[in-house]
């Protein structure tokens, strides 16, 4: 059983029109800016034709709607509208006669009258529109010109929809005095969304997200659902191992090796690149990118906090400097950059480990929200920075969980954020998304690198940017010394990463996925390279540092020889046939060996296990087989090249008339039987102080065949 309710009225009065002034202020978050922005020109002419139309109609009369089945008009429930018509202009305002949400329609013929109908029906949900959650329990349908054209207005829990029936003219939707959308029907039936969230008066369409001053980041998703996060004045976003508290206090975890948006206006782009140390499957944020973009300058913040002005070294000092519009300096915690515009600016602070962004004030600063600062729930792919990602960080790993961590103890360490040494912070910082921070990267990963105080540092810094004056009584409690720079002065390659050594001294360390083939085959380096009678075994620099011994400190056999580290920091030991460095020589009846040692001691008196260093390697001739020279005696000499399978030499053999040999035998030299000559045998290529050549035999065949015919040994059994 249905019930309605029925109206037939027509409008002869004058009535003021429609509100639908425009007023632009930075207090309003830059709405209706927006929205005029995004019109196209021939939306904005066509509704300020029809506002011209519409100041000339006659008054209106308001209809009352029954107050169980409103209409929601883009957000906000009505029951109550009124109606005009004037100049083929027909206006359906609703709410009071001055309010500014309205439809207009117009027609190429005067319309006139209106019939409401109100029924109570169940009605399934309209398969023409998705992401329409639930049933319209009623509807509401206005006709106009005694007919002519009906719309049916259907509520879905937050979303409204209109079915419009079939007629030939356009309809222009206005909100707040805002043309939002224009539909040309051209006698066409058809089902439109009349969907928003409001929020202090202003509209935020389906799938939007923005800052609205005075309320914090309001979010309308795609069933017209408000969710707001508060938002506070000088707002800081803190990027500390691989996670990301944005300036809501919401927070996101990295878990790839790719380089990510943390914040971007039409001024500054700032990005956070992440990479791996000792664990394949821990990131941990590595360097800090700042693009001017009204300069075309790329400022890199690293590891060591070294800077990087468009890929050139710059020193930085305690005075701030500016460089292409960003000032920067540099103390004892870290280097801190700020860019100043004249109604914002922003400063981001990095100390090799941990980055914070400070922005004063948040709100106007809103153009780019896919960055995780902003919103820390950005779809990841989306905030993706292709410029600063290496090919294939997308790569996830696994490995075993380290067994020497205790996660209660992490988690008890880490609750000293909301003890009492931290009370002051508890007001302007929630100390939550630091913990959970804490935990999961010391659950996870030794407490090695100078980590156990890092996550500490972070929310202590945080809270010094709100507070602004520093928080340090915490460290005595905590055994955390004074905040300096990690890894200052230290240059770690891109293999390598940071961290404090055995011997706790600053070193660089492999990177988990550079190191794992050295690491699962026990290897401190590649296999020995044998060319050109010269051998060299390189060695991983990271590798060297990690068993606490320095390259300067190892040598071959000789130990003038010592290794050459590249800029890679890979260290090579190699020796030659001009410079032996001690190598020791061995041959059975199969090869020759030519051995040496890369040793050393462990200057830096760490581990007993590594007290002495030691490292073979060789490279080796092929012992020759017997070598068979035929020749009739026409010139001075013969060569013949000899290939083993790591060196090469030449063996020569040439005649003589003397002993002195001073006299060739040439092709055109008479050699008398009986008479005598001099055969020399040499080599060229390999070291004779190391190498002796020896002939074990040598004989002369009546055919030129060495094996064939009558022989006769001049050489036997050497």
């Amino acid at each position: 059983m249905s019930t309605s309710h029925s109206t037939v009225f027509a409008k002869r009065h004058k009535s003021h029109p429609p509100s639908c002034g425009l007023k632009v202020s930075l207090d309003k978050s830059n709405r209706n800016l927006f929205a005029l922005m995004h019109l196209s020109a021939s939306i904005m002419q066509h509704f300020l034709f029809l506002m011209a139309a519409v100041s000339l109609m006659p008054a209106a009369e308001s209809e009352q709607i029954n107050g169980s089945c409103p209409i929601n008009y883009y957000g906000k429930n009505y029951t109550q509208f009124n109606v005009t018509f004037a100049n083929n202009v027909s206006t359906m305002c609703f709410g009071t006669v001055e309010g500014s949400d309205c439809m207009i329609l117009t027609s190429a013929t005067n319309v006139t009258g209106v019939f409401v109908t109100t029924t109570f029906t169940d009605t399934a949900s309209i398969a023409a529109l998705p992401d329409l959650v639930g049933t319209s329990p009623c509807f509401v349908a206005v006709t106009f010109g005694w007919f002519d054209i009906t719309f049916t207005f259907h509520t879905f829990i937050k979303q409204g929809v209109v079915l419009i029936s079939q007629f030939d003219g356009n309809l222009t939707t206005v909100v707040e005095g805002l043309p939002v959308d224009t539909w040309q029907l051209n006698n066409t039936a058809r089902a439109e969304y009349l969907s928003g969230c409001r929020s202090m008066s202003e509209l935020f369409l389906p799938n939007t997200t923005t800052f609205q001053v005075g309320v914090g980041l309001v979010n309308c998703n795609s069933t017209a659902f408000l969710t707001i996060s508060e938002i506070r004045d000088d707002s800081v976003c803190t990027v500390t191992g691989s996670t990301v508290i944005d300036f809501s206090g919401n927070s996101t975890l990295v878990d790839d090796r790719c380089a990510y948006t943390l914040y971007s206006n039409s001024s500054i782009h700032v990005v956070g690149v992440f990479k791996e140390r000792r664990r394949k499957d821990v990131v941990f944020l590595d360097r800090v990118v700042i693009e001017l973009l009204d300069s075309d300058s790329v400022f890199q913040l690293g590891p060591g906090v070294k800077v990087l002005v468009n890929n050139t070294n710059v020193n930085i000092s305690s005075v701030s400097e500016e460089h292409d519009g960003l000032e920067i300096h540099q103390d004892q915690t870290g280097v801190t950059a700020t860019i100043y515009k004249t109604d914002y600016n922003i400063t981001v602070f990095f100390n090799g480990d941990t980055a914070q962004i400070l922005l004063r004030p948040p709100w106007l600063l809103a153009e780019n929200l896919d960055s995780l600062c902003v919103n820390s729930s950005s779809t990841i792919s989306d905030v993706k920075s292709s410029d600063f990602s290496d090919q294939g960080c997308e790569t996830q790993y696994s490995e075993p969980a380290d067994e020497s961590i205790n996660c209660t103890t992490v988690t008890e360490h880490c609750q000293v954020l909301n003890g009492s040494d931290f009370a002051d912070c508890h007001t302007v910082v929630d100390s939550g998304p630091y913990i959970a921070a804490c935990n999961q990267t010391l659950c996870h990963y030794p407490d090695v690198d100078g980590l156990r105080c890092e996550f500490l540092e972070a929310y202590a810094h945080a809270c010094s940017l709100k507070l602004d004056h520093m928080l340090d009584d915490w460290r005595t409690d905590a055994n955390c010394p004074a905040p300096e720079a990690f890894c200052n002065d230290t240059h770690c390659v891109d293999h390598e990463f940071c961290a404090d050594g055995i011997n706790g001294q600053i070193n660089c360390f492999c990177r988990a996925i550079f190191a794992s083939d050295h690491r699962s085959n026990d290897t401190l380096g590649d296999p020995a390279v044998c060319i050109d009678n010269t051998a060299s075994i390189t060695l991983v620099g990271c590798l060297l540092e990690e068993k606490g011994f320095r390259y300067t400190d190892l040598h071959l056999n000789d130990d003038s020889c010592g290794g050459h580290r590249d800029m890679h920091h890979m260290v090579t030991f190699n020796f030659s046939d001009s410079n032996a460095c001690g190598t020791v020589v061995t041959a059975n009846d199969s090869v020759v060996v030519y051995k040496n040692t890369v040793t050393g001691l462990n200057t830096s008196e760490i581990v007993a296990n590594f007290d002495k260093f030691h490292v073979n390697f060789s490279c080796y001739h092929n012992q020759p087989d017997v070598q068979s020279i035929r020749f009739r005696f026409k010139d001075n000499s013969v060569f013949q090249q000899v290939e083993s399978e790591s060196w090469n030499y030449t063996l020569k053999m040439a005649a003589y008339k003397d002993a002195l040999r001073t006299q060739p035998v040439m092709s055109e030299t008479d050699i008398q039987l009986n008479q005598r000559v001099w055969v020399e045998l040499m080599t060229e290529g390999l070291d004779d102080n190391l190498v002796f050549l020896v002939t074990n035999s040598c004989w002369a065949t009546s055919g030129s065949s060495p094996y064939g015919g009558l022989r006769y040994d001049l050489i036997s059994d050497g």
